[in-house]
């Protein structure tokens, strides 16, 4: 199974894009981690790890990020596990809007990780 993971400085942004990538995929598996536990504005390491735990025991877990942080929180969490685990684990230079619509219709499609990741880097922040 693959997985989409949505990582935002807001709880809030990260529900809502998890909402639009559901509905237009028909319900492709995504997970929203925002914000911290306290309910503020952050990103969360272990918020971001326990997910990334949970979502690798069952495959494969594209992240897409809002911003620097968490990214470098998502990198830091990758590091965390365990080497078995990292390598199911794909971490996408994607807008995190565009990417995740695009990501989650492709999966609900039937495309594999390797196409979606590859579709992903039409939507890159940078080149």
């Amino acid at each position: 199974m693959v997985s989409l993971m949505l990582l935002s400085h807001s709880r809030k942004i990260a529900e809502g894009v998890k909402e639009l990538a559901e509905e237009v995929s028909g319900g492709a598996p995504v997970i929203a981690v925002g914000g911290t536990k306290a309910g503020t504005l952050g990103s969360d390491f272990d918020a971001i790890f326990e997910q990334l735990e949970a979502a690798t025991a069952k495959g494969e877990v594209i992240i897409l990020a809002d911003m620097g942080s968490s990214l470098l929180t998502a990198e830091t969490a990758i590091d965390a596990l365990d080497d078995d685990r990292k390598a199911n684990v794909h971490l996408s230079p994607a807008a995190l809007v565009e990417g995740s619509v695009m990501a989650a219709v492709s999966l609900a499609g039937g495309l594999g990780v390797a196409e979606i990741l590859e579709q992903l880097e039409e939507f890159r922040l940078s080149k």
